[in-house]
């Protein structure tokens, strides 16, 4: 879905289709106790992903940016070594003062980008002036300043280190993580942010909502319409010679314990970042989490130098 506006503000374009948009946060946020966070070097900056050939939407022709949001720039502006395959044209000469540097420019250009720590499929289309000052000398590749933040609605929650966009929020970042050391990670914890469509609301609700009761077999196999009354029969009789597996409660796997043996004994280990959850959710999410703990089928753990993100999957007849 594009968002389209030209930065002068005369004729800015509305999103074309209506989605009920959740707000989310990890099942790690929701659990752990509240800390107050180390703010001392947290700023707007987030990376996003720039369309860099006129109208290729082509994963190949995307290339990742590092973005400043600053509230004191008045305009947007972008490195010209990313749009020069976007004919960026002459504009009138125009004078920067914002938080990575003073500097002027001549050019402006149309772009079309993502940013995927808030909204992992949707493109912002806008008018951006070209930087085109020495490329290392910027430490940023992308300024948004406050004609693109007002456009899109954008809001900084300082008192909890967040920025938001339409309903979806990602913490604010210390500047380091930029770094050519930290820089992979972080895309990939981004990446690793949104879940398949199973994050959706109704999907949730519906595993959080879900019974543990003994299965009516007889009704489950009335229910199977694509088989004759023959086939149903024969179907009730088989679910009925395994009743035990459905009567609601869990089971015990009569097992030795499993080892996994890792192949480098050397390997760093890997802490992802969680799976987010809709703030909708968040309440029965960790009820459930709680009945899981109680039944001794998950085991809390507070900290751990591995960690892999999952998430909630329906599965039928509980």
């Amino acid at each position: 879905m594009d968002h389209n506006a030209e930065s002068n503000f005369e004729n800015p374009d509305i999103y074309t289709e209506t989605q009920n948009i959740d707000c989310y946060v990890s099942m790690a946020e929701l659990l752990r106790p509240k800390k107050k966070a180390k703010t001392e070097n947290l700023s707007t900056i987030t990376l996003g992903y720039l369309h860099s050939k006129r109208g290729s939407m082509k994963v190949k022709n995307q290339k990742r940016i590092r973005i400043l949001f600053d509230t004191e720039c008045g305009a947007t502006l972008i490195h010209h070594s990313l749009v020069k395959n976007l004919k960026p044209k002459l504009g009138k000469p125009s004078n920067w003062s914002t938080k990575a540097g003073s500097f002027q420019t001549t050019k402006i250009c149309k772009i079309k980008f993502m940013l995927p720590a808030f909204h992992e499929k949707r493109d912002i289309s806008w008018t951006a002036f070209v930087d085109e000052t020495d490329k290392l000398l910027s430490r940023y590749d992308m300024i948004i300043g406050r004609d693109l933040l007002e456009e899109l609605g954008m809001n900084f929650l300082f008192s909890e280190k967040l920025m938001e966009w339409d309903n979806a929020t990602t913490p604010m970042l210390d500047p380091d993580m930029f770094c050519k050391q930290f820089i992979d990670q972080l895309e990939q914890e981004i990446l690793y942010m949104h879940e398949p469509d199973t994050t959706e609301a109704e999907r949730i609700q519906e595993i959080l909502d879900a019974k543990y009761c003994k299965a009516d077999l007889a009704k489950l196999s009335q229910e199977c319409d694509q088989l004759d009354k023959a086939d149903q029969q024969k179907l009730l009789t088989l679910l009925q010679k395994y009743e035990h597996h459905f009567d609601g409660t869990i089971g015990t796997w009569n097992t030795e314990p499993v080892d996994l043996i890792l192949k480098d004994p050397n390997c760093t280990p890997y802490h992802a970042k969680p799976y987010p959850v809709p703030y909708s959710q968040e309440q029965k999410l960790k009820e459930e989490v709680n009945r899981l703990c109680e039944q001794g089928i998950l085991q809390k753990i507070n900290k751990s130098e591995w960690a892999y993100p999952m998430f909630t999957t329906v599965v039928n007849m509980g």
